[in-house]
C-alpha cells in the first residue's frame, strides 16, 4: 500500500494542528476565560451585597420606628402628674419606664450594629466593584490580543484547510476515513512508523508479532495501546 500521499497529508495536517493549538491554547484566551469568571463572580457578589443591604436598610427603618414609638411612650410617661398616683401605680409606672429605657438601649445598640453592617457591605461592594472594573478592563485587553491572533492565524488555517481538502482526493478513502476518525479523537500524529522490529513509534509499546506480520499485507496496523496507525518504513 502506498502511504506517500497520506504521509504528505499528515505533514500538512500537522501545520494545521499547530495553528489550531495556537488558537485554542492562546494565553490571552485562557486569561480572558479566567477574567470572565472573575467578572461573573463579582456580579453575583454585588447582587448578594445589594440584597443584604436592602434587607439591612429595611431592618434599620423598622428599628427606628420601634425606637420612636418607645421614645414617645417614655415622653408620655414622664409627663404624667405623679401627685395623685398610688404607690402601686407609681411602681407600675417605674417598672414600665425601666422597660422602655431597656428597649431604647437595646434598639440603640441594634441600630449601631446595623450601621456597622451597612458600612461593611459598602466596603465589600466597593472592593467587588473595583475587582469587576479591573477584570473588565483586562478582559478587553485580552480580547484585543485574541482578535489580533485570530486575524493573523485564521487566514493560515483557511489556507491549510483548503490544501488538505485538495490533497485528500489523492488519499485512499478508507485510509483517510480511519485517519480522520483518530484525528477527531484528538490523536496526533495519527500515523507513525514502526520502531525497531515491533514497537509503536509513538507510545513505544510492544506490538504483537501477529499484527507486525500483517503490515506487509495491509500497509498499516493499529497500535492497541495508543490507537495510532503504524506503518513500516
Amino acid at each position: 500500500m502506498d502511504l506517500t500521499n497520506l504521509l504528505k497529508y499528515q505533514e500538512l495536517d500537522e501545520k494545521l494542528y499547530q495553528v489550531e493549538q495556537k488558537l485554542k491554547n492562546s494565553p490571552a484566551k485562557k486569561r480572558a476565560s479566567e477574567l470572565s469568571k472573575v467578572a461573573k463572580n463579582a456580579q453575583v457578589k454585588s447582587n448578594e451585597l445589594e440584597e443584604e443591604a436592602t434587607k439591612a436598610l429595611k431592618e434599620i427603618e423598622d428599628v427606628k420606628e420601634k425606637f420612636e414609638q418607645n421614645r414617645k411612650s417614655l415622653q408620655t410617661l414622664v409627663s404624667k402628674e405623679l401627685d395623685n398616683l398610688s404607690m402601686e401605680e407609681l411602681d407600675k409606672m417605674s417598672s414600665l419606664k425601666q422597660k422602655i429605657l431597656s428597649n431604647l438601649n437595646f434598639l440603640e445598640k441594634h441600630l449601631q450594629k446595623l450601621a456597622e453592617l451597612i458600612n461593611r457591605i459598602l466596603i465589600d461592594f466597593n472592593k467587588t466593584k473595583k475587582m469587576y472594573d479591573t477584570a473588565r478592563v483586562q478582559f478587553m485587553e485580552c480580547k484585543t490580543k485574541i482578535d489580533e491572533e485570530t486575524k493573523t492565524l485564521e487566514p493560515e488555517k483557511a489556507r491549510l484547510t483548503k490544501e488538505l481538502e485538495d490533497l485528500s482526493k489523492s488519499v485512499e478513502k478508507n485510509l483517510l476515513s480511519e485517519y480522520k476518525k483518530r484525528r477527531n479523537d484528538n490523536i496526533f500524529p495519527v500515523i507513525v512508523p514502526l520502531e525497531g522490529t515491533n514497537f509503536c513509534g509513538r507510545c513505544r509499546m510492544e506490538l504483537p508479532m501477529v499484527a507486525i506480520s500483517r503490515i506487509k499485507d495491509v500497509g498499516v496496523i493499529t497500535c492497541e495501546h495508543c490507537k495510532r496507525l503504524v506503518y513500516k518504513k
